[in-house]
């Protein structure tokens, strides 16, 4: 039994359980034992939040290894940063200064065509680093991260105000990795930033390694990747070092795609993530690299890039430390392009079982769908449906912000429901995804849908747990027959949109489309479905409607604080919206 939630926000927890375990990956990393983690980023910025609740002999270990205790945050800084050491040469270029060295464990091959003194693969690195620059900062809006320029005293800052990159041999396995160091300008301000105070900015230097030999990809572009990962986990520690590593992580594989779409290395991690649709998108680890896929369908269908910068702009207005926000963030972010964290969930979960690029896929493609390594996600149950029976799937396996398909093979119409069997339907939605003869493709969403196979190829299903108020998404579907004609209850009364603000703790609104004129209900319900109150009841005329709630029940009493719902019913057509009132 999954644990149960009472809030539509969670506190903010480690995702490695505990610093100790970033400690072990980081030891191996730097003692030249490398585990199977290619990924050293979240572990050491894991450490920086966390490392002074370590016990006294894993602080030891980490300082025999450079780390510094000192600071707000522990990082491998101080009088000299540990990746300092051995690089006595540099090279400035744009806002970057590169470390390295032409002796040495640490040395970059010296090789230098074109005889400017600065060896072919530092021209190399610097030329990538100014692209990205370009592309995130000029092209797509992002500020730059912090400076390490007010450091006072004998602290290694590089040397100068520029983002400092460190190039050196590392361990194994490891392309390069981000040091989160302290908070900028002492208190968690990006100071880059003029009309938004940032609680939790922290400043941060990269290193990269002096060469990319036995590598998968070509060097230079293992070094492309590399930079542009690195680097963008740079500028979110700018905006918010406390957010959650899942949505750091997630959407530094979207980036280096979005920088470099030809090269096609996040490839690597979708075998895994489809093999388990049932995972929650947030889970913690290497599912978290996967969830990159997210953030693909939502620059392809709901805004461009922008509407990525915009979740970072949004993170700064919560306090990551004290709370998960990511969700919030994604939500507010696009809810400014017309959309809404579930809609993204949702379309997501429908493309990927599509999983075409053919214009046939309309709103649910992929523009590489036909070069991605994976078919589709894979597939729970199939159901081979026989007239007069009632089959019954029921799952106990899928987590919050996840999927799981069904396949029904049948030659007669059928009619599917979904229950769920630990809370409200509104935790789940139920997708039908409808594969025609000519390859055309119907979606339709609804508890409930009668689905007639004639002129069909396919008939699958989506589950999605898509709401934060439930934390059971124990369900069941039943197929049983079904009429002629497909009948799913597709919208034909009305939209109903996200309420706003949520939670609230005054006044929450929202709106309802009206397609066309008919009898409509508004109650808002308690957990147990008990009415509180009616906003409305009576015939609407077609158009928007704007509706509120002021927290209080039919007697004009407050309520207490706690969970609510929403329910709009029409004559064919039933909506739910979770709400939170907070006194």
């Amino acid at each position: 039994m999954k644990q149960l939630f009472t809030a539509l926000l969670f506190f903010a927890t480690s995702w490695a359980s505990a610093p100790q375990q970033s400690t072990s990956a980081v030891l191996s990393a730097f003692s030249g034992h490398p585990t199977q983690d290619r990924h050293l980023t979240p572990h050491l910025l894991e450490i920086a939040k966390h490392g002074h609740e370590l016990n006294a002999n894993e602080r030891m270990q980490l300082e025999a290894i450079g780390f510094n205790f000192n600071f707000l945050l522990v990082s491998r800084s101080g009088a000299q940063r540990s990746e300092a050491v051995g690089l006595d040469q540099y090279y400035d270029d744009g806002i970057f200064r590169f470390h390295f060295t032409t002796t040495g464990r640490n040395a970059v091959n010296i090789s230098d065509d074109n005889n400017d003194g600065i060896p072919n693969y530092i021209d190399s690195v610097s030329v990538v680093f100014n692209q990205i620059s370009n592309g995130i900062h000029k092209v797509q809006g992002y500020l730059m991260p912090p400076s390490d320029g007010f450091y006072s005293g004998n602290r290694d800052k590089g040397g100068s105000e520029h983002y400092d990159v460190y190039i050196r041999n590392l361990s194994s396995r490891y392309y390069g990795y981000t040091q989160p160091e302290e908070f900028a300008q002492g208190k968690g301000d990006n100071e880059r930033s003029k009309t938004v105070v940032e609680i939790n900015a922290f400043t941060s230097y990269m290193v990269i390694r002096n060469n990319y030999n036995n590598f998968p990809l070509s060097e230079l572009e293992n070094i492309k990747v590399t930079a542009a990962h690195e680097y963008y986990h740079a500028i979110q520690f700018g905006y918010d070092g406390w957010e959650m590593p899942w949505l750091l992580e997630a959407s530094a594989v979207w980036m280096e795609e979005e920088m470099y779409d030809n090269i096609n290395d996040c490839y690597q991690y979708m075998g895994d993530w489809f093999s388990q649709p049932q995972r929650a998108l947030d889970e913690d680890g290497f599912h978290w690299y996967g969830s990159f896929i997210f953030f693909e369908y939502i620059e392809q269908h709901m805004g461009g890039a922008k509407t990525i910068r915009r979740i970072f702009d949004e993170s700064v207005r919560s306090n990551s430390q004290e709370r998960d926000g990511s969700h919030s963030a994604i939500n507010a972010s696009l809810k400014q392009q017309g959309y809404s964290f579930q809609q993204a969930l949702n379309g997501m979960s429908v493309a990927n079982k599509i999983m075409s690029s053919l214009p046939a896929a309309e709103n649910f493609a992929y523009e590489e769908a036909e070069g991605y390594p994976v078919n589709g996600p894979a597939i729970m149950k199939k159901v081979n449906f026989q007239t007069g029976n009632r089959d019954t799937v029921s799952s106990t396996r899928l987590s919050r912000f996840a999927s799981q398909y069904i396949q029904i093979i049948t030659q007669k119409p059928v009619q599917v429901d979904l229950y769920n069997m630990s809370g409200p339907i509104s935790d789940l939605q139920l997708n039908a995804i409808l594969k025609k003869n000519d390859n055309s493709y119907l979606v339709i969403s609804s508890p409930s849908i009668n689905i007639d196979p004639t002129d069909l190829k396919s008939i699958h299903l989506s589950i999605v747990s898509h709401d934060t108020v439930g934390g059971n998404w124990d369900y069941q579907i039943t197929v049983q027959d079904g009429k002629s004609g497909t009948d799913a209850n597709i919208p034909v009364e009305f939209t109903i949109g996200n309420p706003y603000p949520n939670p609230f703790n005054g006044n929450v609104q929202f709106s309802l489309y009206m397609m066309k004129e008919t009898p409509i209900s508004i109650n808002v319900l308690n957990l147990n479905g008990k009415r509180i109150a009616q906003l409305y009841n009576g015939a609407l005329s077609p158009g928007n409607h704007n509706f509120h709630w002021q927290g209080k029940n039919s007697f004009g009493v407050p309520v207490s604080s706690g969970v609510y719902y929403i329910k709009v019913s029409g004559k064919s057509t039933e909506e739910w919206r979770p709400i939170t009132f907070v006194k």
